[in-house]
């Protein structure tokens, strides 16, 4: 007579099924953006905002259209922005972001070339395409968002002179011109080469922007008027040869 086999245990039974189960996968991190990825997705978020505020204004953007077209969902923007608003601000407070290399004197330089590279630098600052369309933006919001407007405006254009005035303290540094209120210097320069054509560009009522005609003539300009002439603007480098030797 065959013995009969007693059935396996319970547990006996538990540790052959937990042997045979297949073991459990690696959570799959594919899906998530490395930090490169999430920056390019930001700064494709910021133009394509960026646009949208310009050629629709604020109130015709939303959030869904900016997700849209920046390939995004609505639920990324809240995570990383905020609300519209929040997008807006960081839209107007990244207007000064592009690199424009500030003038700066270098050996070989006379008065006149050094000023050429701050009315350069002025054009550049103030009337490049995006400029003209962040300020237009700018103006058409300013009485929904006057405090942002204002602060923006005041930090970019204080360190816009910031910038020139630094070149006449280098030009009196080198002697060609004398020593005084560089500042002062910086903001009648910036004035009379941007002056009120600028404010018409801004607005619509003008387009053409200055010529290297005009800049030549208001730079000849703004020497005769602010120093006397480059003879009497380069009477300070004999003076300062003095106090070095």
């Amino acid at each position: 007579m065959l013995d009969k086999v007693a059935p396996p245990s319970k547990k006996a039974s538990a540790v052959s099924t937990r042997a045979k189960a297949p073991p459990k996968r690696k959570r799959n991190r594919a899906g998530r953006p490395t930090a490169d990825e999430l920056e390019r997705r930001k700064l494709k978020v910021m133009e394509v905002a960026t646009d949208m505020f310009v050629n629709r204004g604020y109130a015709a953007t939303t959030l869904l259209d900016i997700a849209k077209v920046a390939g995004v969902a609505t639920r990324t923007l809240y995570q990383h922005f905020g609300d519209k608003e929040a997008i807006f601000q960081e839209v107007i407070f990244a207007r000064d972001t592009a690199k424009i290399d500030k003038p700066v004197f270098e050996p070989g330089d006379d008065l006149v070339s050094a000023l050429r590279k701050a009315a350069h630098y002025s054009s550049q600052v103030a009337l490049r395409e995006r400029s003209i369309e962040l300020m237009r933006l700018m103006i058409a919001e300013s009485a929904r968002f006057p405090e942002l407007m204002s602060s923006v405006a005041t930090a970019i254009f204080s360190r816009f002179t910031r910038n020139v005035a630094q070149l006449f303290t280098q030009l009196a540094e080198n002697g060609l011109i004398p020593e005084g209120d560089h500042d002062q210097s910086a903001e009648l320069f910036i004035d009379l080469m941007l002056g009120q054509r600028t404010v018409m560009i801004y607005f619509g009522w003008a387009q053409a922007t200055p010529t290297e005609a005009d800049i030549e003539a208001k730079i000849e300009l703004f020497i005769k008027g602010r120093f006397g002439g480059i003879e009497s603007a380069a009477k300070p480098d004999k003076k300062a040869s003095k106090k070095k030797a």
